[in-house]
């Protein structure tokens, strides 16, 4: 029963970053008022219509990742390799879906109060304290018996 609660504290975690992740899709989308140059509404312009997309693959990929995760731990499996996996997957994937919401928003995605600087910092800080992606590619590596 004591090697449950670490994997209950992962999988909470994880699915903590999963759903920050949720949040940051939902609000990465550009104010619709501001315009770009020539003009026009930011969506409509095609590089952020791609960066939009590349944060929506990314999102559905770290999803698709921690719900496989997630599967095998219902089945009773051994997950720990996986879990830093996804770990260092989701945490990575919605920092950079965040830095990328930043971008698209420019300094009003760096303004305090605004929705995507909250999420930015909370996810740099939930990197650290779930741990590093060191620490997390640690455990990978000793899962895959690269460190006996």
């Amino acid at each position: 029963m004591a090697g449950a609660a670490p994997r209950r504290t992962g999988t909470s975690l994880s699915r903590e970053a999963a759903r920050r992740t949720r949040e940051a899709r939902a609000s990465r989308r550009p104010p619709r008022h501001r315009k770009a140059a020539g003009g026009q509404p930011l969506l409509a312009l095609q590089s952020i219509q791609h960066k939009v997309a590349d944060m929506a693959t990314e999102f559905y990929a770290a999803r698709s990742m921690t719900y496989a995760a997630l599967a095998a731990l219902d089945k009773g499996g051994e997950v720990r390799t996986e879990a830093f996996m996804y770990k260092l997957f989701v945490a990575e994937s919605a920092f950079r879906i965040l830095d990328q919401a930043v971008q698209i928003q420019g300094k009003e995605g760096l303004t305090q109060g605004n929705e995507v600087e909250c999420l930015f910092r909370k996810i740099r800080m939930f990197r650290v304290l779930t741990g590093t992606s060191e620490i997390q590619k640690n455990g990978i590596a000793k899962g895959l018996a690269f460190l006996g």
